[in-house]
């Protein structure tokens, strides 16, 4: 006896996943439009949680990577331009001088060095005249 065996009807199924990641989708880029305008850090983590989703929802689709990755590396440079535009005294000048004070040490200590190889140079380069 044969048999019958239906074909099995999945389009709900799939129309209903299709669904839901473009929902998520777009669930994503409304948390990064929303963190930019409220000025707040972007990052894998900030997002995914805001999102409702996992980090590695997050790396496995390249597009939404790269952005946060752009805006991210964004995001630091700005904070380096607004460092090295106000600097903040204290103990950033304390350091300073500190790293000074050692390289002026050091060049001292080379110089001396330095003198004392020269004129070891002259002794033997005299030797070594005589010797001619």
């Amino acid at each position: 006896m044969r048999e019958k065996t239906w074909e099995r009807n999945t389009s709900g199924m799939v129309s209903h996943a299709h669904r839901r990641k473009e929902e998520k989708r777009k669930r994503v880029e409304e948390i990064i439009a929303q963190l930019l305008r409220q000025q707040q850090t972007i990052n894998f983590n900030s997002v995914a949680k805001a999102a409702g989703v996992s980090k590695a929802y997050l790396y496995s689709q390249t597009d939404v990577r790269e952005r946060i990755e752009a805006l991210r590396q964004q995001a630091m440079e700005q904070a380096v331009r607004e460092r090295a535009a106000h600097p903040t005294p204290g103990k950033t000048d304390a350091s300073k001088d500190l790293v000074i004070l050692a390289k002026d040490r050091r060049i001292k200590e080379l110089e001396t060095e330095n003198r004392k190889l020269q004129q070891q140079l002259k002794v033997a380069l005299s030797k070594a005249y005589d010797q001619l």
